[in-house]
């Protein structure tokens, strides 16, 4: 059984998609449903989102849902510019 890895660009488009997902309705995008939806394990999924903070395309906020706090994250306007381009190449290189 051969195992196949995603590219780099693959794990981060999914992770953005997830957030412009998740924040367009009426929900904030927190971070266990953005690892859930882009299928990663909890450890890589810290190194991205680390990773798309550090480059400015995500920002982490502090909200509430109901008593609870929570941390979500939203795309930054550089970061929808960046998505655009994720998904331009991914669909050069991939067909995707």
């Amino acid at each position: 059984m051969e195992i196949e890895y995603r590219a780099s660009n693959k794990i981060i488009l999914n992770i953005m998609e997830c957030i412009i997902k998740k924040s367009t309705s009426t929900n904030k995008a927190l971070k266990t449903h953005s690892i859930q939806c882009a299928n990663l394990k909890a450890e890589m999924a810290d190194k991205y989102f680390a990773i798309l903070k550090e480059a400015g395309y995500i920002v982490e906020k502090e909200g509430t849902w109901g008593k609870r706090k929570v941390i979500y994250y939203e795309l930054t306007e550089k970061g929808v510019e960046r998505y655009k381009w994720f998904f331009q190449i991914n669909k050069e290189l991939y067909g995707v």
